[in-house]
Formats: structure tokens, C-alpha cells, sequence
């Protein structure tokens, strides 16, 4: 029977028979991760600004509400490992995520912090982040195991694109929301968009014949019977041997320092935005909301399209070297970018490159990750990618300190040429790869 016709009246929605269904839910999925990015990393954080909190407390939110980003292949690890197949290897850990993520807005929303309460809002941001730091391990762990190599570009522009389409809906209503009514009101405005992913995850199936809920009808695949169940040694080795490979080394060097200055500017930009650019905590938030809106949307095609002509390794080395660019407008001439339509313009461009990195990026990871330690090694990857996300929000406020904007814009800068030069040296992500030139790299994903 076809996709999405009716069994006994019940619509059945199964991920590993429908394409645009695959796509179209990690797209939602990635939404769901992009709110709570949004609302701290884009309002929360312009917020704190506002009500004069220092640059460094805001810069000590960003990184350790990243942190369970960085280490989220300790669950990842334990997703290989443990899981109820009869729902599918990864939706069940997928609503529990989801659930964490109900149970973080709920407690922010029940205590409405105040600005000087850095404490307790960065207790709810690692909380909230674990959750949403869980459910992206769920949904690459499912896009390894269900994701055929040729839609892994098309898949990989729509999850990053939906993520920024989250981020931007999150940082535009958390902006008016914490601006004009407070805290509270704006933690729980996010609660009913919480809950219908909760409802999408549970009306999933990832294969036929699965349970949709544990006390339904239904049995684990045999696809998820083979690839499970792999004992700890053995998944420790597997990821071993993927994660030194010559290819895997480069691709984590290169990220460390591209990644280190996006999330050096993370921090950087709402801090120049409210005290040098003049922008209020709303009128900041609405402008990223709709900078990120516009540019999500095109991110879509311009990714797919960019990943299709240059091959995921040219097209990572173009769309980092923008953030070099950005830090060469910054160490010339400030004062230019403290004016309202350049600075929206410099956002309109920072968007593009943070979305477009990860676009350009994640078919490489995708590419050397194992199936059988899926989640393990695609986390890996995209852990140790997150992590100078912290350490970059770091970098900013201790050189910022140290040297100001010119010794922040020159580290930057040449971090980024380190960035693109070592993924040049990488010898998969061409349009074309050749089994036969690169025969280990391909090992990993067909077996």
C-alpha cells in the first residue's frame, strides 16, 4: 500500500518509503533545535545586553550553554548501543529529547528569570540545549542510517536552512516577548511549538511495521536488528578506526578553527549590535529574525545548488573563507559597521556563511561516518565541530579584552585562512569522488 494512505483509518507516515517525508521532517526537526538557539543565543542574549550585563557573563552563557553540544557523543554512544528497536533505532530517543525540551521552557517559563538571574538562565540553557543537543543526535543518527548518499546534499541544505528558519522565528518572538512582557511569557509562547514536534515525533514510524508506541502492534526491522546491538568494544573500535583516518583528521582540524570563529562572533554580535550599533533588544532580535527568515529560506537552493556544482569540499572552502571577509570589514573600519544598514547588511552576509558552512560541511561528515556506529561517529564529528563554538565565544571575550576589535579581527582572520587551507587538503567531497582513489573513505558508508 502506498505511503500515507490508510490502514484501518490510521494515516501511516514512514520515513524509510517517502523521500519527501525524510526530508521534509529532519527540515521540521532541525526547526525544532533552531528556537532555543535563537531565543539564547539571538534575544536572551541581546537582552542581557540591554540591562548592562557585561559582555563577559554574556560570552560565559554562550559557551557553557553549548556544552552539551560539545560532548553530546557520550549519548550518542549510548543511542548505538541502547534503544527499544521495536519503535526504531533513534525515534525513541527523539521524544524523549523532545520531552526534555518540554520540561526546560516549562521550568523557565514557571520561574522568569530576571537579567541578574545569570545563574538560573544558564541552568535552563544547558538544560533546554541537552534536549535539543539529544534530539540532534536522534535525527543524524536517522539521517545516516535512512539517507541514501544522493539525497545527503538536498537533506543536509533543508535541515541547516530549517535550523536557521528556527533560529530566526526564536530570537524574533523571544526578542518582542522578553522586551515587552518579560521572561516568563516568553519562555512559555514556545511551548505549544514544543509540543506539535513532540506529536510529530510520536506519529513517526522509521520503517514498516514498526510500533508506533510501545504498547502497539508491531516489530523491530531487519535493517534495524543488523545494525544494532554492536557491543561496546566493537562500536569503540569501529569509530576508532573511522575517526583516524586521514581524511577524518583533516575534516576535525579544519572545523576547529572555522567553527572557533563562528562562535566568536556569535558572541561578538549581539554586543556590537546594542552597544555600538544602536539597536534595542527587539529591534536587534526582529532584524536577525528577519535577516535569518529570508536567508533560511534561500539557504535551501542556494545550498543544494552550491553543494551540487562545487562538491561539498570547494563549496566548504568558499563559504568559510566569508567569515574572513567579515573580520576584514571589522579590523579596516569599525565605524562603518556600527551604521544601522551596513551592519545589516554585514548580518545579512553572516547568516549566509553560517548557514551555508553547514550546509557545505555535513555531506563530509555524513560521507565518513560508519552506519553501524552512525550516531557515534556523525556526533563525534559534530561535537568536536560545536565545541570551539564555546572556546571561539571564549576567544572573543578574552581578546577583546586584551587587545580589542584589531586583535580579535587578525585572529580571526587567520584562523580562517588555517580553516580553508587544511579542507583543501582533503581527498573526498569533490563532484566527483573515485571509488578507486578513495576506497578506505567509501568502506565506512556502504558496509
Amino acid at each position: 500500500m502506498p505511503e500515507g494512505s490508510c490502514r484501518g483509518h490510521v494515516i501511516s507516515l514512514i520515513l524509510s518509503e517517502n523521500k519527501t517525508l525524510r526530508i521534509g521532517s529532519m527540515m521540521t526537526f532541525y526547526v525544532a533545535q533552531g528556537l532555543p538557539l535563537g531565543l539564547f543565543l539571538t534575544a536572551v542574549a541581546a537582552w542581557l545586553s540591554s540591562n548592562q550585563m557585561p559582555p563577559a557573563a554574556i560570552a560565559s552563557l554562550v559557551a557553557t550553554a553549548y556544552l552539551p553540544w560539545s560532548f553530546k557523543f557520550i549519548g550518542a554512544a549510548l543511542m548505538d548501543r541502547y534503544t527499544y528497536l521495536p519503535m526504531g533505532r533513534r525515534r525513541g530517543w527523539l521524544i524523549g529529547s523532545q520531552a526534555v525540551i518540554l520540561v526546560g521552557l516549562t521550568v523557565a517559563a514557571l520561574a522568569g528569570p530576571a537579567p541578574q538571574d545569570m545563574a538560573l538562565i544558564t541552568v535552563l540553557g544547558v538544560l533546554i540545549f541537552s534536549g535539543g543537543a539529544m534530539q540532534d543526535v536522534a535525527v543524524d543518527g536517522l539521517a545516516v542510517d535512512i539517507l541514501p548518499e544522493s539525497e545527503q546534499g538536498t537533506a543536509s541544505a533543508f535541515m541547516f536552512g530549517g535550523q536557521a528558519l528556527g533560529m530566526a522565528i526564536g530570537g524574533a518572538m523571544g526578542g518582542y516577548l522578553l522586551q515587552h512582557y518579560g521572561s516568563g511569557t516568553a519562555f512559555a509562547a514556545f511551548l505549544p511549538f514544543n509540543m506539535a514536534f513532540l506529536l510529530l515525533a510520536l506519529i513517526l514510524r522509521e520503517r514498516p511495521g514498526e510500533k508506533l508506541l510501545p504498547w502497539t502492534k508491531g516489530q523491530a526491522s531487519a535493517e534495524a536488528l543488523n545494525a544494532h546491538g554492536v557491543p561496546w568494544l566493537r562500536i569503540l573500535a569501529i569509530t576508532f578506526r573511522s575517526m583516524i583516518r586521514r581524511d577524518s583528521l583533516i575534516l576535525l582540524a579544519a572545523s576547529m578553527f572555522g567553527r572557533a570563529v563562528g562562535g566568536a562572533f556569535t558572541a561578538f554580535w549581539p554586543v556590537f549590535a546594542t552597544t555600538q550599533a544602536g539597536f534595542s533588544t527587539s529591534g536587534y532580535s526582529g532584524m536577525v529574525a528577519t535577516v535569518g527568515l529570508l536567508v533560511s529560506i534561500s539557504c535551501m537552493g542556494v545550498g543544494t545548488l552550491l553543494v551540487a556544482k562545487l562538491g561539498p569540499r570547494r563549496a566548504t572552502i568558499v563559504t568559510f573563507a566569508g567569515y574572513a571577509m567579515m573580520s576584514l570589514v571589522y579590523l579596516i573600519s569599525p565605524e562603518i559597521a556600527m551604521i544601522g544598514y551596513v551592519f545589516v547588511l554585514l548580518s545579512i552576509f553572516r547568516e549566509f556563511t553560517d548557514i551555508l558552512t553547514s550546509i557545505s560541511s555535513n555531506p563530509l561528515r555524513m560521507r565518513l561516518s560508519d552506519k553501524r556506529v552512525g550516531a557515534t561517529q556523525f556526533t563525534i564529528y559534530n561535537s568536536l565541530s560545536n565545541l570551539p563554538v564555546a572556546l571561539g565565544a571564549s576567544l572573543y571575550a578574552w581578546a577583546f579584552g586584551a587587545g580589542g576589535m584589531t586583535l580579535l579581527m587578525v585572529m580571526l582572520i587567520a584562523m580562517t585562512v588555517a580553516s580553508c587551507i587544511i579542507f583543501a587538503l582533503l581527498r573526498i567531497g569533490n563532484v566527483v569522488d573515485t571509488p578507486a582513489e578513495h576506497e578506505d573513505e567509501l568502506v565506512a558508508v556502504v558496509n
